[in-house]
């Protein structure tokens, strides 16, 4: 981790322990600066993202404010926390989950209707790449976001491919933890394969059907995971 991404690492920390106070309020550019050992400049950029994700407002002459949760930070802002070892709340987690299942269960569809030979080959090999990194006893987490993001590309819209891409980065941690799991990748393996061959029907009822399951089953099983590391 560099030495900005330290810096946006404690700023969220700083904001994080601020949120208590209504009306919470940051320290000065130049006080925040002395208390992290960093430059003014270096402080004044690393706030100027934060600013721009929605997670602070610098008001002229008033001050820097934390916005509050139910102002609504950017997805991107989660998907900052996520990669600087930031970790959101378990309500953020389920609601991404939810907006997951919801965003890829309309886009099988769409993937059942249009997908091509090559799409059909593409999540094949991620299948055997799946089965290699569970014979080999690596996580399955990269190959299992892989296949979904090759299935949503099936339904030949960049866009549903831009959002999903950012979920999966919110619940990165989050699904490594999961296929950790002993039982875990295989289940996965059986239900992709189950997937893919709705696809190849161009059976997108079915499809649909598979992947509200697959989610059901995966979401249960993350949840006596969780539940059991607390």
């Amino acid at each position: 981790m560099n030495d900005r991404q330290q810096l946006l690492k404690a700023l969220l920390g700083r904001i994080d322990a601020a949120r208590v106070a209504p009306q919470a309020r940051l320290p000065g550019e130049r006080e925040l600066a002395q208390s992290f050992g960093a430059s003014r400049s270096s402080v004044r950029q690393a706030l100027g993202v934060l600013e721009a994700l929605r997670v602070i407002e610098r008001r002229p002459q008033s001050g820097i404010y934390v916005r509050p949760a139910i102002s609504e930070p950017s997805v991107e802002a989660f998907v900052l926390q996520e990669a600087l070892d930031v970790r959101s709340s378990t309500a953020d987690y389920d609601q991404a989950q939810e907006a997951r299942i919801i965003h890829e269960v309309e886009a099988v569809r769409l993937a059942a209707k249009r997908r091509s030979p090559a799409d059909l080959a593409a999540l094949r090999s991620i299948i055997e790449q799946s089965r290699a990194s569970l014979r080999e006893g690596r996580n399955l987490a990269d190959d299992d976001e892989a296949f979904h993001l090759a299935l949503i590309a099936a339904a030949k819209n960049p866009i549903l491919v831009r959002i999903s891409k950012s979920l999966y980065l919110m619940m990165r941690s989050v699904r490594r933890t999961y296929f950790e799991t002993a039982g875990s990748g295989v289940q996965s393996i059986k239900e992709q394969l189950k997937i893919l061959e709705a696809v190849a029907r161009r059976d997108a009822a079915q499809a649909a059907k598979l992947v509200r399951r697959h989610y059901a089953g995966s979401s249960a099983r993350w949840r006596r995971v969780h539940e059991a590391g607390q």
